[in-house]
């Protein structure tokens, strides 16, 4: 156990668990410029004050994943969100002078050079800045749960808190890329930043789902339009080394 501070750079959508009720994947960057990624995080379960925002600064014991369940060197398990506070926050001043002082360091020239790091030392998570993107893909997900999953929603506890319920993406949105290298054919990645998910959901309930396609797919253009400085932060999903978009 060891106690970390890291700036809290990404946050996906939460998924569900039979262990933990759900998940959300948080990354960073630590104090001496580490990657870091903090898993499981049962995060609507915690109290408000453990309920940290993106650039928030967070003070945290946490532990090494074991390998038996997690091999990706950033990993780390917090020890209870109790142990947990929001120590600072970094904003946007300057044109956002502080964050890329802090993050750009870790980026690599192409999701290319991130697999063959993958390859060599197990580097999970990073930073790149795409050359071009092409396309914004929209593709209809399952709009229910698994069965697994809707019974783990509908069960009550006898100890600890009870599932909440949580609302399913009815489609995926996906980022077709590609990296200035010479070895790069394109990219085509699923974004799961949490920010992006809540969008669509709000403009699910409010306006159906033709409106919510729609402005989740103008925001993703948004996001990378020529005149934003636009990188993609990246990580693995385990077991697989693939990398999916995480903001």
């Amino acid at each position: 156990m060891e106690r970390i501070r890291f700036l809290v750079t990404v946050k996906t959508y939460p998924t569900p668990s039979i262990m933990h009720l759900e998940t959300v994947c948080t990354g960073g960057v630590t104090e001496d410029g580490r990657w870091i990624r903090l898993y499981p995080v049962p995060f609507r379960y915690w109290d408000r004050g453990q309920q940290y925002r993106l650039y928030d600064w967070i003070d945290v014991s946490a532990r090494k994943r074991p390998a038996e369940k997690d091999r990706r060197k950033e990993s780390f398990e917090p020890a209870s969100n109790v142990d947990l506070k929001v120590v600072g926050h970094v904003g946007t001043e300057r044109n956002w002078t502080e964050r890329k002082r802090i993050i750009l360091p870790l980026a690599r020239p192409s999701i290319e050079a991130l697999l063959e790091n993958y390859e060599l030392d197990g580097e999970s998570l990073g930073i790149v800045k795409p050359a071009e993107v092409t396309d914004v893909r929209v593709e209809k997900d399952n709009t229910d749960w698994s069965p697994e999953h809707q019974r783990l929603f509908a069960q009550m506890r006898l100890f600890g808190p009870q599932p909440k319920p949580l609302e399913k993406l009815r489609h995926r949105f996906r980022y077709c890329f590609r990296c200035d290298d010479r070895g790069c054919t394109g990219h085509n990645m699923q974004i799961t930043d949490w920010g992006l998910c809540w969008l669509y959901l709000k403009t699910l309930r409010d306006e159906g789902e033709v409106a919510a396609v729609e402005k989740t797919k103008q925001k993703c253009w948004q996001m990378v339009a020529e005149d934003k400085d636009t990188y993609l932060y990246v990580g693995t999903v385990y077991p697989k080394p693939s990398f999916i978009i995480l903001v």
